[in-house]
């Protein structure tokens, strides 16, 4: 029993002490806590600093400056906004993909027209060299019944 009162003051003194969500930097990063180590009146005193510190991107928040609600708000605007924007970029991405998927059914109907073009041109080349055929073969025969005839 006395271990569970010890393990809640304990707990209870963390969440006075720091805030229950992660706090993030302008990289959108989880911002690490950090103690000032420099002689001065902060010495020791924790903040949130950029998480790509010597790098920042000028992220800084003392522990007990953080506004939790303020801060969730923003976020929450921020992801609102990149929500729509992507949102806007799907809705663009579906209207491409309409007119692609248009194009596609008409491309996929002149193939299949050009390939009844050609079958018949096919059929047509082939009558043609039927009757070529039947044509030399008449003239053929005319020129054989005629030799056979002068030779009589």
């Amino acid at each position: 029993m006395e271990s569970q009162q010890s393990h809640g003051s304990t707990s209870m003194s963390k969440k006075l002490r720091y805030p229950p969500f992660p706090v993030y930097c302008y990289h959108d990063e989880v911002a690490p806590l950090r103690t000032v180590k420099y002689d001065g009146p902060t010495k020791g005193k924790l903040f949130y600093g950029c998480s790509f510190w010597p790098r920042t991107c000028g992220f800084f928040k003392w522990v007990d400056e953080v506004d939790d609600i303020r801060d969730l708000k923003s976020r929450i605007v921020d992801k609102n906004l990149i929500i729509m924007e992507l949102e806007d970029k799907l809705e663009l991405v579906k209207e491409k993909v309409k007119k692609l998927k248009a194009k596609q059914e008409k491309l996929v109907d002149d193939v299949a027209e050009v390939g009844i073009v050609a079958t018949e041109t096919l059929f047509e080349m082939k009558e043609n060299n039927t009757d070529k055929k039947l044509n030399v073969a008449l003239i053929l025969s005319w020129a054989f019944f005629d030799v056979v005839f002068m030779m009589k």
